[in-house]
């Protein structure tokens, strides 16, 4: 029989819009699905945060509590605030240096200054450096870089400062940071089982990397003989690593410390303690991130950058 009417393509039609249909409803189930993971991941984060933010703002008025300031700091606080830091990475180091090098000024009143810690109470700083340099009391000491009517800066340096340098001239006498900037190193992030040895020529990138591993027993929560057994193996095993990577931190000081001028470590004191002996070089200690091989960059950011103070006159 003839279709006529083209009953049979309508109906074929029919089925074709109706299977369509059902896909679509399905992808939209599955994307109402996604959503809703979304969403409540969401609400957990915000929880989260506000959980955070409700323990850090507790933790500040029990600090704030516990050290109650004297009474004449009132008087003292506009004298002693310290100021905003902001920690600049190398890239903003390189152009932070740039635009020094740029600067000119016809009446020789460029200012750099370099101190050590302690801050030298007899030098000839302006008041307010010698004020912002008490209220940041860095271990490392500071630079400071003053331009008259523009800008006042203090720097701390990853490195500590040996000694005083005071310099004014129509330009900024910056070749003493530039060599801080560039400073070879040797890198120890120590932990249990996991010890990172690194010696940085420079601050584009590590000359040699090793990393120690061992396997070390995490934390025993049992009293009595079992515990004390547990930790014994434990200190067995943790004075294992710290043989083991002594001896690669030996040999990276036979090849290297003719070149290197400090040693930056990091990490659990209690294993850094037993490796110091080994280090003879001047120790700059540092909080800085575990190693993970996928942020070497990152913690050359670390160790290489400086902190920036912007000091108002």
């Amino acid at each position: 029989m003839v279709d006529l009417f083209g009953k049979k393509k309508l109906e074929d039609r029919i089925l074709e819009l109706q299977a369509s249909l059902t896909k679509l409803e399905g992808e939209k189930e599955e994307l109402l699905r996604t959503l809703e993971k979304r969403e409540e991941k969401i609400r957990r984060l915000s929880s989260a945060n506000q959980e955070a933010n409700l323990a850090l703002k507790i933790a500040e008025q029990k600090a704030a509590a516990a050290l109650p300031a004297p009474a004449h700091a009132a008087a003292e606080c506009s004298v002693e605030q310290k100021p905003k830091a902001r920690k600049l990475s190398l890239r903003e180091m390189d152009m932070l240096m740039e635009r020094l090098k740029a600067c000119r000024s016809p009446k020789d009143d460029l200012l750099v200054a370099f101190y050590p810690d302690p801050f030298p109470e007899d030098g000839v700083l302006p008041p307010q450096f010698k004020k912002a340099a008490r209220a940041i009391k860095s271990q490392r000491g500071g630079i400071i870089l003053h331009s008259p009517q523009l800008f006042s800066l203090l720097l701390i340096p990853p490195f500590p400062i040996q000694e005083s340098y005071f310099r004014e001239g129509s330009a900024f006498a910056l070749d003493p940071l530039g060599e801080m900037m560039d400073t070879p190193v040797l890198v120890a992030l120590a932990h249990a089982g996991d010890t990172f040895l690194g010696v940085a020529l420079s601050r584009e990138g590590f000359e040699v990397e090793e990393l120690v591993q061992s396997q070390v027993m995490g934390k025993h929560s049992k009293g009595g003989w079992s515990q004390k057994r547990f930790e014994r193996l434990r200190e067995e095993d943790i004075k294992s690593h710290v043989d083991l990577a002594s001896q690669k931190l030996a040999a990276l000081m036979g090849k290297y410390k003719t070149l290197l001028k400090y040693a930056v470590l990091s990490g659990e004191e209690s294993i850094i303690r037993q490796i110091v002996p080994g280090i003879d070089l001047p120790v700059v200690e540092r909080r800085l991130e575990r190693h993970d091989e996928r942020k070497t960059k990152a913690l050359l950011e670390e160790v290489y950058g400086f902190t920036c103070y912007r000091i108002e006159e």
